[in-house]
């Protein structure tokens, strides 16, 4: 997803938005992170799908600022349930394989489109009902200068009341906006930096214990691990390398709660492009490429793999939905035969650097 940025920033500028518009400040108000407050992670391919601190309290008439730190937005989603992150439209156009056969999704499955409620801006700088839609969009972190960070989103609240918010692209990523009248009390700003302090403490020490995970079964490797608890991530595969026989079948699981991954078998040619347009912008609409979105093979097929398959050794699994989706989401597990002896490398094409191999002898 992150190599698509830069293909995603020209969506955006065709979709007319002013990512980089500066964000309203006003002496009053508190900073929350979209996304860990870290210059570096602290453990190796980790990640963090929470806000930091989760809730805050402020009166009314004040501003809360989100800085970002990942590809996150802001999102009060009022009447939206869920909101819209993916959308379907229309059916996939045939497209051919480095052999040139016609894969199984043309004029079967939909198109995948990135949902104009997620990537642009909604509404005001202000919100007065926790039934207002708001959105930051995905526009300002698609659009930010390279090595800087995205614009931030302030909202000014004007009434009093609970407001829920999430992330678009994670929607287990959730935080609330309390706002009391003027005449009541709210914590002090010492006692709000203290909270995300000991959050983020909390989630360090999730990712450090997810960072140990072992699969329980032999010929099973878990794909990605993460807790809705605390929004904790490790986007890495357990294990990373795994030696197997000729004609053995490896099971790969979702054990993230928290996030979407792939199984992507292929040269680094094929699978690295495959990563870099796995979102692409197509006219005014953002598309998730087929090749990363679904599953290369038809579903039911049985799935065997030789190092060779589809003409130039690409198979997928589509994406596996995180541990605790519905089951009408899609499937959390993609099992592969393997027939022929080989270093097979893979990777999930969502997730940058999130590598793995299969030796079969």
């Amino acid at each position: 997803m992150r190599r698509a940025l830069a293909a995603l920033s020209v969506a955006a500028a065709a979709l007319g938005v002013a990512g980089n518009a500066a964000a309203a400040r006003t002496s009053s108000g508190v900073t929350v992170f979209a996304g860990p407050p870290l210059r570096t992670p602290v453990v190796a391919h980790s990640d963090a799908l929470a806000f930091f601190p989760r809730a805050v309290t402020i009166h009314a008439g004040d501003t809360v600022t989100w800085q970002f730190a990942g590809f996150h937005t802001v999102t009060f989603a009022g009447p939206h349930h869920p909101y819209p992150f993916i959308t379907p439209a229309g059916r996939q156009p045939v497209a051919k394989d480095a052999a040139g056969a016609p894969f199984w999704w043309a004029g079967k499955a939909p198109q995948l489109v990135i949902s104009p409620l997620t990537l642009a801006p909604q509404g005001s700088g202000t919100i007065s009902s926790p039934s207002d839609v708001r959105s930051s969009g995905l526009v300002r972190i698609l659009t930010a200068a390279p090595n800087q960070p995205p614009a931030p989103f302030s909202l000014t609240f004007t009434q009093p009341g609970v407001y829920h918010y999430q992330c678009a692209v994670h929607p287990g990523m959730r935080g609330v906006v309390i706002v009391v009248p003027s005449s009541q009390g709210a914590p002090s700003t010492a006692s709000e930096a203290a909270a995300m302090k000991q959050r983020l403490a909390a989630v360090i020490a999730e990712q450090q214990r997810l960072a140990a995970t072992k699969p329980s079964k032999p010929l099973r490797v878990l794909v990605g691990a993460g807790s809705n608890v605390t929004g904790a991530e490790i986007t890495a595969f357990f294990p990373s390398r795994l030696s197997v026989h000729v004609g053995d079948t490896v099971t790969f699981v979702n054990h993230d709660q928290t996030d979407i991954h792939t199984v992507t078998f292929g040269p680094e040619k094929v699978t690295g492009a495959i990563e870099k347009d796995f979102a692409a912008p197509h006219g005014r609409r953002v598309l998730i490429s087929p090749l990363g979105g679904l599953p290369s093979e038809p579903p039911g097929a049985p799935v065997q793999y030789d190092g060779r398959n589809h003409g130039n050794g690409y198979l997928n699994s589509g994406t596996l939905q995180p541990q605790g989706a519905p089951a009408a989401a899609g499937p959390k597990s993609f099992a592969v035969t393997f027939t022929k002896a080989g270093t097979y490398h893979y990777e999930c094409v969502v997730h940058q650097n999130m590598d793995g191999t299969i030796v079969v002898r």
